[in-house]
């Protein structure tokens, strides 16, 4: 499932995306609480961020093992999505220090502000 091609492990490397922190935001598409998320951590931190979903049958851009290894940091947005690829993160040698798995339901819409306020007090108890 977690999977990556030749030309995407070696673009994780790319050095023109500078030191600044790279996080993944995980949700099951990768369309409304991940990139909710993700739009969160470039406006308030500056990071670098990129969002998928674990479902590969209907999530627009798959988790995937070039993601994976990119990332300095992997935000899951709640228990689930992150038990359905554990046994591949751990197969991929990523450490669980890596990983953070916040508790968020599937009722949101992108952008929704009370999404919004769970996900800045979630990720400052939990990552900040």
């Amino acid at each position: 499932m977690i999977k990556g091609t030749r030309n995407q492990l070696h673009n994780i490397h790319n050095y023109s995306q500078g030191d600044t922190k790279k996080i993944l935001t995980v949700c099951s598409a990768g369309l409304l609480r991940s990139a909710t998320l993700q739009n969160f951590l470039i406006k308030e931190y500056g990071y670098n961020v990129r969002n998928c979903g674990t479902e590969s049958s209907y999530a627009l851009i798959p988790i995937s093992e070039a993601l994976v290894l990119w990332a300095d940091q992997i935000i899951f947005v709640n228990e689930e999505n992150y038990n359905t690829v554990e046994l591949e993160l751990h197969k991929l040698g990523i450490p669980k220090d890596k990983i953070t798995v916040l508790d968020i339901p599937d009722m949101y819409n992108f952008n929704n502000p009370e999404l919004l306020e769970i996900i800045k007090v979630q990720y400052d108890e939990s990552c900040d």
